[in-house]
């Protein structure tokens, strides 16, 4: 039961950190290009499962509107890299 509940937190947790990076990135997206640009990226990213407008979306985001320097927002991915998943069963071994 435990590992259910962690594995479903872990999940509910993921997809509001990513559902919150699409918002970022749509309204960096809509302040910065326009609305044209914003709905164009967000299409892109559900019909064509194409990240990059989306991606570049948050990082004008992060750069103009939150105000954090542009080198920073540009290798946050690098700073910190995606972790390495295991699995829930195999995490326990």
């Amino acid at each position: 039961m435990a590992k259910a509940l962690t594995a479903t937190a872990a999940l509910t947790a993921l997809a509001v950190f990513r559902l919150g990076r699409v918002v970022l990135g749509t309204i960096g997206l809509w302040q910065l290009l326009g609305p044209v640009w914003a709905v164009a990226g967000l299409a892109a990213l559900i019909l064509l499962r194409f990240t990059l407008p989306v991606r570049i979306g948050v990082v004008l985001a992060a750069v103009y509107l939150w105000s954090l320097p542009w080198m920073a927002a540009l290798l946050a991915r690098l700073r910190h890299p995606r972790p390495v998943w295991r699995g829930i069963d195999s995490a326990s071994t």
